[in-house]
């Protein structure tokens, strides 16, 4: 299966909105990932999605069409973002 991911931060280490200097950060620490890190720091996917920040990680599924499949949160919930996901692919 073919997927891609993108990752996006709220916050900075400073507590501040996030930047693009602590996207470049994170990426550096995780890594250098092969998925893109975005600042996200005006809350525009939080508003547009159920993710609250209550509760972390945070994660939606998106299909191509950028249609929300599937949100959870918690520690483990990408097992089951996956599957809806897998779900999604075998549908179309």
């Amino acid at each position: 299966m073919d997927f891609s991911f993108l990752f996006a931060l709220y916050q900075g280490g400073s507590g501040f909105a996030a930047t693009a200097d602590d996207c470049a950060g994170y990426a550096n620490t995780i890594g250098n990932p092969d998925f893109p890190v975005f600042a996200d720091g005006e809350e525009k996917i939080k508003s547009a999605t159920p993710m609250t920040q209550n509760v972390h990680p945070e994660m939606c599924a998106l299909s191509p069409a950028l249609e929300i499949l599937y949100c959870t949160s918690g520690h483990g919930g990408y097992e089951s973002t996956l599957d809806a996901i897998r779900e999604h692919a075998a549908s179309n």
